[in-house]
């Protein structure tokens, strides 16, 4: 009777030694991933890459679903899903491959702040600016149109093609070149070929700006074509 009993304790031992290593190895092998971990991994891939945008950068990832349970990942890989930017309201990418592969997608919005041009008064169509009709503003740059000019001297000088209201940031699209050559000005011509100058004189049939292709009639009546220069010269290529 002993010998049963005895036997029969040292298999619930065998039982319970067994059970227990098998739970302590599906505990550890699932134990899970911490998420702040997802978050600041993914917060310093998007800091990593806007390092080089001028002006501040502010980069927010928004904490993963609570519920999320993944097995703790050996080395975490973030990347852009296809279709994303480090810009704006985005979505970073964090995979693992191992113990065991996962993906989870978090997202994230990066702001710019960085200065701008815009106008210090109203400016009217037709207005040629002036440093004076500038200022530099700050603001995130993520949340408008792309184009945005940021130095005076790319505005200083230009045409104002549409008005603008002052504190308004200013779009290349609203600025035109003062024309280089007018309608009906008198032009020198330079004409080159191969191994050769000729010069002469014109008058402009159209307006151009600089680099514009304008038409220009000779003495004889005869119409060209040529280049038009910043300096109201006309360039011929034969």
């Amino acid at each position: 009777m002993l010998q049963k009993k005895h036997l029969a304790k040292m298999l619930l031992l065998s039982s319970l030694w067994v059970t227990g290593s098998v739970f302590a190895q599906t505990f550890y092998y699932y134990h899970p991933q911490n998420l702040a971990e997802l978050s600041s991994t993914a917060e310093e891939f998007l800091t990593e890459r806007t390092k080089d945008i001028i002006g501040r950068t502010e980069v927010t990832v928004y904490s993963p679903d609570p519920r999320i349970r993944v097995p703790a990942c050996e080395n975490l890989i973030p990347y852009m899903p296809q279709g994303s930017k480090a810009w704006g309201n985005t979505t970073v990418g964090i995979r693992c491959d191992a113990p065991e592969p996962w993906l989870i997608m978090l997202k994230a919005n990066v702001r710019i702040y960085t200065s701008h041009l815009a106008a210090s008064k109203a400016l009217p169509a037709g207005h040629v600016i002036s440093a004076s009709d500038l200022t530099l503003l700050t603001s995130d740059i993520t949340v408008k149109r792309p184009g945005l000019l940021t130095e005076k001297e790319h505005a200083v000088g230009r045409i104002v093609a549409r008005a603008i209201k002052p504190g308004h940031a200013i779009w290349p699209e609203q600025l035109r070149s003062v024309k280089a050559i007018q309608p009906g000005q008198v032009v020198r011509i330079v004409g080159r070929g191969n191994g050769f100058v000729v010069s002469g004189e014109g008058q402009a049939i159209t307006g151009a700006e600089a680099g514009q292709v304008t038409r220009v009639k000779l003495a004889n009546g005869s119409m060209i074509r040529g280049i038009a220069r910043s300096d109201g010269v006309i360039e011929v290529n034969f």
